[in-house]
């Protein structure tokens, strides 16, 4: 008899540990921080890029209207060639012109960086979207010349007169060889020298 009950206790002591151990286990995961990168927002951004690369405005639409984050860089590539796009970047990049104005009204960061070297103003004049050009130069967009590249001077080879027009109004001329305004500074007193 006393060995039924040492046991019918150490069943019962188990139940509860098991019992408290599951119910601190399940409130700690419900209060434990969110992780940006979960695999849901892995899943809703591999999921965009897969949209903008297929052309498909309305799976786009969807992801933006359920939360998906704009501004998080692409890393999807197996080869990792085109990490660090974010969406309108990739759009852009990708020449999709309708993606990209709607992902521009939707708030997504005109000023953030493309890889390879160059911005997303360039691929818009290269691909001739002169709309989403003006977007990005009117949203405060990277439009400075660098790294040898002068929008301005591309805009005027590709005969986008009007970029062309945007730019001198914001005072990037097609013959600027200054990289930005702190460099032109600096050359202009290496000169006065």
């Amino acid at each position: 008899m006393k060995n039924k009950r040492v046991k019918l206790i150490l069943g019962l002591i188990i139940i509860v540990v098991l019992g408290l151990g599951g119910y601190f286990g399940y409130q700690y995961y419900q209060n434990m921080p969110q992780n940006s990168t979960s695999k849901e927002n892995s899943a809703q951004i591999s999921s965009l890029r897969e949209a903008i690369s297929l052309n498909n405005i309305d799976a786009v639409e969807f992801l933006v209207k359920n939360g998906v984050n704009l501004e998080t860089p692409f890393d999807t590539s197996e080869e990792k060639q085109d990490n660090g796009f974010t969406a309108l970047g990739w759009a852009v990049f990708s020449n999709r012109p309708e993606i990209a104005m709607y992902l521009i009204n939707s708030g997504a960061d005109v000023k953030a960086e493309v890889p390879l070297g160059s911005s997303m103003l360039f691929w818009a004049i290269t691909y001739n979207m002169e709309d989403v050009a003006e977007k990005i130069i009117e949203n405060g967009g990277d439009i400075y010349p660098h790294n040898g590249y002068n929008p301005a001077l591309h805009a005027a080879v590709q005969g986008r007169n009007k970029i062309v027009d945007m730019l001198a109004k914001k005072g990037i001329l097609p013959d600027d060889h200054h990289e930005n305004e702190e460099n032109g500074e600096e050359e202009q007193k290496t000169l006065e020298k």
